[in-house]
């Protein structure tokens, strides 16, 4: 695994000019091109605030900004995630010609979905000024919770890059699980007051994103330290990390062979 490590930093370039080229092609068959990279998570915000806000009459004052920051993030992850069932296989043609970690292609969608909350966070700056969102020096700790994000992410990915090789269908089941973590997740909703207190500890444990998504909110709107349970998540990133690059170096060499 160490080697594996060594060898996608030796071939970072490679990977910097994947990321380049991945993010022009998804984007010069859009109108809008990279505007959309703002458009979207905007649009999107702002269905679920009519939807739940206006119709449903949830939420309280800061709800758009403590919704937009849990939408930021999962859409990291999931984007990651769906660009990684196709990553290995979408890219015969320069596996075949050029040797290189093949690791660095489900690296670079995550790498992508970076980039795409950059974008939306830079339209969440101003409405934490309009929404009166708590600045202390606990935002001083959205570094660590993006990199705990960053290191899950990446375990996950690699192993559903490498499922996603083998199994045709993966497309369609991840698609499944996550509208099922969307609802399972506190984005709309904040597990304080949704979760009844006897169920809190099994419902953070049982869904390690929880603690993360609450952890967003609490540095980045309310001014005050990361959930408890966000050591948690910490934990479940760093094994969802080492399982998954084991697994990706163990079959790395079958990876190729089966394309």
């Amino acid at each position: 695994m160490i080697e594996q490590l060594k060898n996608i930093w030796q071939r970072r370039e490679l990977l910097w000019y994947i990321v380049k080229l991945q993010m022009k092609a998804e984007k010069k068959n859009k109108v809008l091109g990279f505007a959309w990279s703002f458009l979207d998570p905007l649009l999107l915000l702002l269905v679920y605030i009519v939807l739940v806000h206006y119709i449903f009459g949830r939420g309280g004052p800061q709800f758009p900004v403590l919704l937009f920051i849990a939408l930021l993030s999962w859409r990291w992850f999931t984007s990651s995630l769906s660009r990684s069932v196709t990553s290995v296989t979408s890219k015969v043609g320069l596996i075949q010609s050029v040797r290189f970690p093949l690791a660095v292609l489900p690296l670079s969608g995550i790498i992508i979905g970076f980039f795409d909350w950059l974008f939306g966070f830079a339209i969440l700056l101003p409405m934490l000024f309009i929404f009166e969102a708590s600045f202390t020096a606990n935002i001083l700790w959205l570094p660590l919770l993006l990199l705990i994000q960053f290191v899950g992410t990446v375990g996950a990915c690699l192993l559903v890059a490498v499922v996603g090789t083998y199994l045709s269908d993966l497309g369609n089941i991840i698609q499944f699980l996550i509208r099922l973590g969307f609802y399972l997740s506190p984005i709309l909703y904040s597990v304080e007051g949704m979760v009844p207190e006897r169920l809190t500890m099994l419902y953070m444990l049982g869904n390690p994103f929880a603690g993360l998504m609450e952890s967003y909110k609490s540095v980045v709107i309310r001014g005050a330290p990361p959930n408890e349970y966000a050591l948690w998540g910490a934990a479940v990133a760093v094994i969802a990390f080492l399982a998954g690059l084991w697994y990706f170096s163990r079959d790395e060499y079958k990876l190729v062979k089966s394309i």
